[in-house]
């Protein structure tokens, strides 16, 4: 196996298309609403901030390392303090007062990319790329679902993993559970 173990992709896309999760196809319930909460592409800062009038217009986190976005992530940076102000007053970060460095289709924050680093062991001059990503949205989706005891709790830890899973139905959030398999 590769550098990610159980979560590598075949090299060819014919083998791909065979064993690809159910979760990371397209038409998935958990693509779908991941894409309604979280984000679109896997370049998405917070607010779009990668496509819009920001010092972070041209930003494609597809195409720097886990140190560079180390780096990218420190709450103290330019791009922490320029989502600090604008996060949502039902956000998690904003009641503690801290702030908030979304990254990517998953919208990984900082602490928990230098996390994943350590338990996925990848080194920092790996890209954060499609295969990166989903990789490390299985590992969290995963761990996840394995911690809960019945539905409620997984689906409680999914909610706690990525905030916006908090506007995704219950019915929806089972099939999203299912789709990822644990």
């Amino acid at each position: 196996m590769g550098r990610y173990d159980a979560y590598s992709s075949p090299h060819s896309d014919e083998q791909e298309a065979e064993v690809t999760p159910a979760s990371l196809r397209e038409d998935s319930v958990t693509q779908q609403s991941l894409e309604k909460v979280e984000a679109s592409t896997y370049d998405t800062l917070y607010a779009n901030a990668e496509v819009g009038d920001t010092p972070f217009s041209n930003v494609r986190v597809t195409e720097m390392t886990l140190d560079e976005l180390v780096a990218f992530s420190k709450p103290s940076g330019e791009y922490g303090k320029w989502v600090k102000p604008r996060l949502g007053k039902d956000t998690k970060a904003r009641a503690q007062g801290l702030t908030s460095t979304p990254m990517g289709k998953y919208q990984i924050v900082g602490t928990t990319l230098r996390s994943l680093m350590k338990q996925m062991n990848l080194p920092g001059d790996t890209l954060f790329n499609e295969e990166t990503q989903d990789a490390m949205f299985l590992f969290l989706a995963k761990d996840a679902i394995k911690r809960g005891d019945d539905l409620d709790s997984k689906i409680a830890n999914l909610r706690n993993v990525w905030e916006g899973f908090k506007n995704i139905p219950k019915s929806d959030l089972a099939k999203v559970i299912q789709e990822v398999g644990a």
